[in-house]
């Protein structure tokens, strides 16, 4: 019987499609071959294991903060039959009463932690103990990496601290967490560096600042305290201090006012100490007539249209001249001339200087300095910012203002990280730069301030607690009231007590300030309480050969 055409095509149609069924299955084997071969040979990319946190370095490398391991002392309820006798087991070797081991363990449900660290020389025997009498699933020695903090309670809040999680909380160790942290590197090997970062800090000059605020803390019982050495010719911070402080390697016991960086991001009127940029900016301006001496009989009134304003000098001066008016702190006479000055330009040089700009040192806290624009200003407003009120600034705010009074008029930006280096190579990845912010001041202008400076030094002027043989110190003394912020007025007995100072003054080097608040000893002024810690650490630069007494023989 002959095949039939319907026949034909639907067998022709079945030979062509299990053809191209068999090449795609062999292509697929083909293919599964093809992979199984390659994934023999592929290998994932190694990621590391581990990293660990970058060194903090003072400007001659003396380490402020390190990565360490640590050994802490855990126990496994679940499995502890005993608790007393386990407690009894372990208490030599954590320094703690069997009690006191109970009564941390009872803290917890199944996984106690005991003792955070414990001696690194008693792992050994305690290892040996619980192997002895078979606790070793019961009780674990667990070796972590930690961060010690050599110089203890020096420059505290200016470092900062980690948590368990080797993350940065507060301080340098947070605002550089992203280079002393890093995240894994793949394919670079099993451990990660970060970064070592070095900062300007001088860890001689912040323990000559430190001493002299434990000195202050002690003779006069500030609520806190506050202290800054800046390099006058690159705006370097090399020491800066903020007292009530704490030991960074026992953190758990420090308070949030200990940890407060006072120096860097309290915000505060400065008072007379500000008469030396009111002045600067007063001469600047070229508009007051500074030639005729001021008459100070104790007090100075003027009109604001619609009443008047007196403003109250300690005592009566006599004639003054700008030079004298440093030296004596006459608030009648920089009144008089600030009122003489165009307001838009006063504010205008003054927000130059820096008194509404906050500035980036590599803190996590960056506060702003704030001057109110001259079209919200009441009739003595001007006036009382010239002698340093109704307007806030830092300590460091001051600091850096002072580097425009040098020969060279320059304001210079203020820095705390001099450079970060790859961990293992040395390698400079950042390297800090003087940075000129704005020219500010003439040279003869910034000379004249100084001048004022030094004349306070001498017989009648406020800063003669300064003085340091053979060297000459310019100082610039305030006790300025403190505004209560709840019931903005000034109260009794609330003040800050404190100086600003440069050495040596005809070229000045450094830039030391210090502030006491609300001291409650038996003086008040900033010239009794910060001029003489100004004078000790000018003293501690001689001995440390930072700096050089004048008729000195270098041989």
């Amino acid at each position: 019987m002959a095949t039939s055409p319907k026949h034909s095509y639907i067998r022709f149609f079945t030979v062509v499609v299990a053809l191209l069924l068999g090449l795609i299955l062999v292509r697929l084997a083909f293919l599964t071959l093809q992979d199984q071969s390659q994934s023999k040979t592929y290998t994932n990319p190694q990621v590391a294991s581990k990293v660990v946190r970058g060194t903090i370095y003072d400007r001659n490398h003396r380490i402020l903060a390190i990565q360490t391991p640590y050994w802490g002392v855990y126990f496994h309820l679940n499995y502890i039959k005993d608790l007393q006798v386990v407690s009894e087991l372990v208490a030599p070797y954590v320094q703690m009463s069997p009690q006191q081991v109970q009564d941390k363990a009872k803290q917890y449900t199944t996984y106690a932690q005991i003792k955070a660290r414990i001696d690194e020389d008693q792992v050994p025997a305690l290892l040996a103990t619980l192997e002895k009498h078979k606790l070793t699933k019961e009780v674990t020695v667990e070796k972590r990496l930690g961060r010690t903090y050599p110089a203890l309670f020096h420059a505290s809040q200016t470092l900062g601290f980690i948590n368990s999680e080797q993350e940065g909380i507060e301080g340098v160790e947070l605002s550089q967490e992203h280079y002393l942290n890093p995240y894994p590197e793949v394919g670079q090997g099993e451990v990660t560096y970060g970064e070592d970062i070095t900062l300007t800090l001088d860890l001689d000059i912040q323990y000559a600042l430190d001493v002299q605020l434990q000195f202050i803390a002690d003779e006069h019982n500030p609520d806190y305290a506050m202290a800054l050495v800046l390099d006058a010719t690159n705006g370097d911070i090399l020491g800066m201090s903020s007292y009530p402080w704490y030991d960074v390697n026992s953190l758990s016991t420090s308070t949030a006012v200990q940890r407060k960086n006072h120096a860097a991001n309290l915000l505060f009127e400065p008072g007379s100490v500000f008469k030396l940029f009111s002045l600067a900016t007063v001469l600047e301006a070229g508009q007051a007539n500074v030639t005729e001496p001021f008459l100070c009989d104790g007090s100075y009134t003027f009109s604001t249209g619609s009443s008047n304003v007196t403003i109250n000098c300690t005592a009566p001066h006599g004639l003054i001249d700008p030079k004298t008016m440093i030296a004596k702190s006459c608030n009648g006479a920089i009144v008089h001339w600030a009122m003489q000055t165009d307001a838009d330009l006063f504010y205008e040089t003054l927000t130059k200087l820096g008194f509404n700009s906050s500035y980036d040192i590599g803190l996590p806290c960056r506060p702003r300095a704030q001057i109110a624009e001259p079209s919200t200003w009441s009739g003595r407003s001007q006036a009382t910012i010239s002698f340093g009120q109704e307007m806030l600034a830092s300590a460091l705010h001051l600091a850096a203002a002072a580097t425009a009074l040098t020969q060279e008029g320059e304001l210079l930006q203020p820095h705390l990280i001099l450079s970060r280096s790859d961990a293992v190579t040395a390698e400079k990845t950042y390297q800090r730069e003087r940075t000129v912010l704005a020219k500010v001041f003439s040279g003869e202008v910034a000379k004249t301030v100084r001048a004022g400076m030094q004349q306070a030094t001498e017989e009648g002027g406020t800063g003669v607690k300064a003085v340091v043989e053979g060297v000459d110190v310019g100082i610039k003394t305030g006790t300025a009231q403190l505004l209560n912020p709840e019931t903005n007025t000034y109260e009794d007995g609330t003040v800050l007590a404190s100086s600003l100072a440069m050495v040596p003054i005809d070229n000045p080097r450094y830039i030391i300030y210090f502030g006491a608040g609300n001291p409650k000893g038996n003086t008040i002024w900033g010239s009794n309480i910060a001029g003489p810690a100004i004078a000790n650490v000018v003293k501690a630069l001689l001995s440390q050969g930072k700096l050089v007494a004048k008729d000195t023989e270098i041989r």
